[in-house]
């Protein structure tokens, strides 16, 4: 396998392996948003890496609405911290 073919790499993991990821990915998220103060970009980053996991191993359509719920929710936060300002 070459070194940085991500997706390849993905092919050959185990469904329940990548949902096991993708489901820690989305707690990671989570924790960086409740931690107060928390850095919404890094946050951001984790959905998105877990988004681009499930479409990747072939789960996206069991994970997407629970990620994309959390993005629009970021989106919501990003415009009202705009507004406030």
């Amino acid at each position: 396998m070459a070194i940085g073919h991500y997706s390849s790499g993905v092919a050959e993991i185990d469904p329940e392996q990548a949902a096991e990821r993708i489901r820690k990915l989305i707690i990671v998220g989570d924790n960086r948003l409740k931690q107060g103060g928390g850095d919404v970009s890094k946050a951001r980053g984790t959905f998105t890496q877990a988004l681009r996991l499930a479409e990747e191993a072939g789960l996206g359509d069991r994970f997407r609405p629970f990620i994309e719920a959390r993005l629009e929710g970021l989106d919501r936060l990003a415009t009202h911290d705009t507004d406030v300002q």
